[in-house]
């Protein structure tokens, strides 16, 4: 591989100030329990031009501060039945009208399914200072699969035994259709707080600290009709018409069910199955796990004026979902517990998975048939807006964690398993009976509607703040980036579906588009599988995204901060051979650097992450600080910094180990830190780079040689 390279040592206080710009560059996270306090959101920026929408600079819904909520009435309305405070467990429930609960605490008896079974078009409203306490004895406080039931003015709390109500809801437990749930305090409950079902409508509550979710809902699938002139779209939705407005929601997920079933079925709230949504001025945080979730054939939702700031996942996932238009919300500190967790993934503020628009899907609540992100501000989330999708999550695959649910385009929408005792696994079908089995191998038809597909998606119009030194992106090769990308296996034989298809459909063919959005900070864009490329190529031939968007130019760094700067740890640096490597005390930018004790005659260190980084083949600069150790041995001339690039299948980018490499020579023969740079150019079918430090030697007088390396940087090449 032909460098250029340049050289430089620093003699004094002139690079003080170029010093101070790559270290605010390349600045050491802080940790994760020093949450800093957010300066207001940017009311008026450049971004809000597009649509003239104003993005709430500060929470409105504050329903769980003490004195937020609305009060009741203090007085049992006209002809209303009197509940008295106590021991509620004798009280006759079981009558039509109104039921005003008196000032202070209730119970409903020692048994764990002592309840309250609504009747329909019941009215149940608290006084002011009403509880309804579950004490930790009874499971759920409202059930009753009935409808036109309105609830407010209590608080709702302690209800399940601890890690009880798994998928299950306190208040409206069986999703009944028309219920008003307003103006409560629904926490520290096991389970969902509130369940919602057809036409509810659920606002100005505190859904806080509950065992799951602060919501959530469901209802049996409908199995689809046969399509016909009137009925071209067979399938048919649980759930319809539903308004989640203006409620706080934080700190749900107490039971922490992530960590012991791996479910995907946690944080502040769950949507599935739903079509008509409007989810309008929450204020969502601090919830353990993703913020807002859709999952599962939802259609037509409006997400707008919601705050969504310092959920551990996802600020809003759409996942496997139809036409929604998300604008004028605020994204603040979202994803940096689970992107830390999981470094193959990129924890966005949005995360659009399998999810796009259609036009034979209705639009009237969203207002499009494709899914808009337009005018929104985000500020220091572990990254920006992900559009995702797996190659082996279609209908009928066991790949889809939806496995009995297909998109609403094909029948029957429901698949029926032929042996529900003994069901197939991966990588055969669900049912070898299902059409998108059957035909999807020669019917276009099919193959295109079998498919839940990231397409027609515009991200247009937003403000996204990055700020490194605050976000604490750890070894994450996605933290700061913007993702259109895909992944998956070939290895279902009878998928008409490969990787790379999917993945040039996602990147070129979809309709998916940036354009018009404001960058600040140090933002990467992800491709294909993932592997980022800085702002003017992601502009450049062939993607050609961004169009109109400005950036502030600040570039971005392939290494993960750790280990580019060891201000955090030794991030992923490993001796390989012959040589010894620690975190010394000393830095050139920071506190710690790097040092290498090259300990035989030949020797090596390694970046432990084979295959390496995620990279392209676009032109690199190669930039980092080095001195000898004094009082060692000099290094040998030839220790080196070599960049392996790798193909996808993880074997030499050149198809040939002695060329598939572009070494940058250290140089490092002085006491004080000398500056080296490097341009290089990766082959043309690199998936992935190997950072590696090596060297050796024929002769004596360079045994326990030692360097301190530091600030080491991998971005684009400058066009």
């Amino acid at each position: 591989m032909n460098i250029s390279l340049h050289r430089l040592t620093v003699p004094g206080p002139a690079w003080l100030a170029a010093l101070a710009v790559a270290a605010a560059l390349a600045a050491p996270s802080i940790a994760s329990a020093a949450v800093p306090v957010p300066t207001p959101a940017r009311i008026g920026a450049p971004g809000q031009a597009h649509a003239g929408l104003l993005w709430p600079a500060d929470p409105t819904a504050r329903y769980c501060e003490p004195g937020a909520l609305a009060s009741g009435p203090a007085q049992a309305p006209d002809q209303a039945y009197v509940v008295p405070a106590g021991d509620n467990s004798d009280f006759d429930f079981a009558r039509d009208g109104t039921f005003w609960f008196a000032p202070g605490e209730h119970t409903l008896g020692d048994h764990i399914y002592d309840q309250i079974i609504a009747r329909p078009g019941n009215r149940y409203i608290g006084a002011p200072g009403a509880i309804l306490d579950g004490k930790n004895k009874n499971l759920y406080a409202f059930t009753g699969d009935v409808a036109d039931v309105q609830i407010r003015y209590l608080t709702i709390r302690n209800f399940g035994r601890g890690r009880d109500n798994f998928d299950q809801g306190v208040v409206n437990h069986d999703a009944g259709a028309n219920w008003i749930v307003e103006d409560n305090a629904i926490v520290d409950n096991d389970g969902a707080g509130v369940f919602l079902g057809s036409g509810n409508r659920v606002r100005r509550n505190c859904l806080k600290n509950n065992g799951q979710y602060g919501f959530s809902m469901y209802r049996p699938p409908l199995q689809s009709l046969p399509p016909g002139a009137q009925n071209p779209v067979p399938g048919r939705s649980a759930i319809v018409d539903i308004v989640l407005e203006d409620n706080e929601i934080a700190g749900n997920n107490t039971d922490d069910w992530e960590s012991s079933t791996r479910c995907g079925c946690t944080g502040g709230g769950k949507f599935w199955d739903v079509r008509g949504a409007v989810v309008r001025g929450n204020y969502v945080h601090h919830n353990r796990g993703t913020g807002l979730w859709a999952d599962t054939n939802n259609i037509d939702f409006l997400f707008e004026n919601n705050f969504v700031r310092d959920n551990d996942g996802v600020g809003l996932w759409y996942e496997i979902s139809y036409n929604a238009t998300i604008r004028a919300n605020t994204f603040i500190n979202n994803g940096w517990v689970s992107g830390n967790a999981d470094r193959g993934s990129p924890a966005p503020a949005i995360y659009l998975s399998e999810s796009g628009g259609d036009a034979r899907l209705p639009s009237a609540v969203s207002g499009s048939d494709k899914l808009l992100i337009h005018d929104n501000y985000f500020e220091n989330n572990f990254s920006g807006v992900s559009i995702y999708e797996n190659a082996n999550r279609f209908c009928n695959s066991n790949g889809n964690t939806s496995s009995v649910y297909c998109t609403p385009f094909v029948h029957p929408a429901l698949i029926a398993r032929p042996d529900p005792q003994r069901p197939s696994v991966y990588p055969a079908p669900v049912s070898d009976q299902h059409p998108c089995y059957t035909g999807i191998g020669n019917d276009a038809t099919q193959q295109r509607d079998c498919r839940w597909r990231a397409q027609n998606i515009e991200v247009t119009g937003n403000e996204f703040y990055f700020d490194p030194a605050v976000v604490p992106c750890g070894l994450s090769s996605y933290c700061g980036a913007q993702a259109l990308y895909a992944t998956g296996v070939d290895n279902i034989a009878w998928s008409p579906y490969t990787v790379k298809q999917v993945q040039d459909d996602v990147m070129f063919h979809n309709g998916n588009r940036f354009a018009n959005n404001h960058y600040y900070g140090p933002w990467r864009f992800a491709k294909r599988y993932g592997e980022a490329i800085g702002f003017s190529a992601w502009q450049a031939a062939p993607y050609l995204q961004d169009a109109g968007s400005t950036t502030d130019g600040a570039p971005f760094n392939l290494i993960d901060a750790p280990t580019a700067t060891l201000e955090e740890s030794i991030g992923l640096w490993t001796p390989w051979y012959g040589s010894a490597v620690q975190r010394a005390d000393v830095g050139h930018s920071g506190a710690h650097s790097l040092q290498v004790v090259a300990e035989g005659g030949y020797w090596g260190a390694t970046v432990a992450n084979h295959p390496g980084y995620l990279a392209d083949n676009g032109a690199k600069r190669v930039s980092f600080w080095v001195r000898h150790v004094a009082g060692t041995a000099p290094l040998p001339a030839n220790a080196r910094l070599r960049l392996r690039w790798l193909k996808e299948d993880r074997t030499p980018a050149t198809g040939d180990e002695d060329t598939s490499f572009s070494d940058v020579f250290l140089n490092a023969g002085s006491d004080d830190w000398t500056a080296v740079s490097a341009l290089v150019q990766p082959p043309a079918l690199t998936a992935s780079v190997w950072v590696q430090l090596i060297g050796s030697t024929d002769s004596s007088g360079h045994e326990n040689a030692s360097f301190l390396l530091d600030d080491l940087v991998l971005e684009d090449a400058p066009h």
